[in-house]
């Protein structure tokens, strides 16, 4: 008897997680293509699209596991960074008031203090193109708030005509300079993790026309089973998810998916429409 071929396995990531799926199952990838929705459709099920001749459902696996979408994940990113824009046209406005009526400056003087700068301080990012981009911000998000801290020392003494003309430069400074460079990098910020999140591929399944929508490819490997599903009572719960999987390049867990299991719930979603 001939021994059975051994196929690689297509290493994916979804959610910063890895999974992967023997090849044999996959007949192709193609990167996301233009879509239609379809009307009263899970929200699982991204839509459909013609590919050579036929027209392929697509399953976004992120929503069938209970992850937020990519898209959803985007649109989140960008309403926080837009909210950290508004927050500096705010704190230069309140610079303004401090300037011209005096009083109390009621902001955070410190880079580090602001809502921006907290996410800064702690967000991380392997995507290099990102990471480089936000380092930019750094100097004039620190010069921006250090502007309170000179307006302050100018303030003791506001009579004097030298130290009026610093408060003027001060203020011009962060009106005209530092806060409109600061919103331009966090808007380039929007479209650069755009373009870095939405790598989305689809696995078109073999003998099916349903195609399976991951984050991104990471590889195509042979793997070693370290842990099978039997094995594994936490992992045996999930009935999208079959052996644990080990790769000699890949420091993560890889989770094996249930082919069979799989393919059940596609028959199941075509029945439901």
């Amino acid at each position: 008897m001939e021994n059975e071929i051994k196929c690689p396995y297509i290493i994916f990531k979804l959610n910063n997680s890895l999974y992967c799926i023997n090849s044999k199952h996959v007949s192709t990838i193609v990167q996301i293509p233009e879509y239609s929705t379809i009307p009263a459709a899970p929200a699982n099920v991204t839509g459909m699209f013609k590919y050579r001749d036929q027209v392929i459902q697509m399953l976004d696996l992120r929503i069938t596991f209970g992850l937020k979408s990519i898209a959803s994940e985007c649109s989140d990113f960008e309403a926080m960074i837009d909210a950290r824009k508004q927050d500096h046209i705010n704190w230069v406005k309140e610079l303004e008031r401090y300037i011209t009526e005096g009083g109390t400056f009621s902001l955070a003087k410190d880079s580090h203090q602001c809502a921006l700068g907290k996410w800064y301080d702690r967000y991380t990012t392997d995507n290099q193109a990102v990471s480089s981009h936000l380092r930019k911000m750094e100097e004039p998000h620190e010069k921006l708030h250090q502007s309170a801290a000179l307006a302050e020392y100018c303030m003791r003494n506001k009579d004097d005509e030298e130290q009026q003309a610093r408060l003027s430069e001060i203020l011009r400074l962060a009106k005209e300079e530092y806060m409109p460079t600061i919103l331009t990098l966090l808007d380039q910020t929007k479209e650069i993790f755009r373009s870095s999140i939405f790598k989305e591929m689809v696995l078109i399944l073999d003998g099916l026309t349903w195609g399976i929508v991951v984050d991104e490819i990471v590889s195509v490997e042979d793997l070693e089973v370290i842990a099978e599903r039997q094995q594994e009572p936490i992992v045996n719960r999930s009935s999208f998810i079959g052996n644990v999987m080990e790769s000699s390049r890949q420091e993560s867990l890889i989770f094996e998916l249930d082919i069979q299991n799989l393919i059940m719930k596609l028959a199941e979603l075509e029945s439901a429409f």
